[in-house]
This record gives C-alpha cells, structure tokens and sequence, in this order.
C-alpha cells in the first residue's frame, strides 16, 4: 500500500508539489462520492459539465487545493 501510494503522490506532485498523502486521500475519497451520485442521476451529464462537477467535488476535502488534474471517473 505503501508503494502504490508514493507512486500516486509522485505522479499529483508533478503538477501539485504541496499534495500530501492526507490530499490523496481526500480526492480519492471525493472520486468515489461523484461517482456513486453520477450513477443515481436519471441522465449522464455532458462530458464537460462531468468533469468540472468531478474536479470541484473531488477537490472538497483537501488540505492543500491545488490545480484540478485529475480527468472524470
């Protein structure tokens, strides 16, 4: 877990160098709530408006917010 964790920070801290591992949880755990909403609407929102909804929410719980990056679930 370790290992899978440094290499996910390594690749968020290319384009965010304050990203902590308390940041990569908080985004992982922000994918996970957009994605289980998304499932629960009766129509997929367009792909434009999925990403900006996705990076704002996923975005939610972090220490240091930094650039949005990350593409849709």
């Amino acid at each position: 877990m370790v290992n899978l964790s440094q290499r996910l920070l390594g690749d968020l801290r290319s384009t965010d160098p304050q990203c902590s591992l308390l940041d990569l949880k908080a985004h992982y755990r922000g994918a996970k709530y957009v994605a289980e909403v998304i499932e629960m609407l009766p129509a997929k929102p367009e792909p434009i408006l999925l990403t900006r909804i996705f990076n704002k929410l996923a975005s939610l719980g972090r220490i240091h917010v930094g650039q949005p990056t990350m593409a849709s679930p």
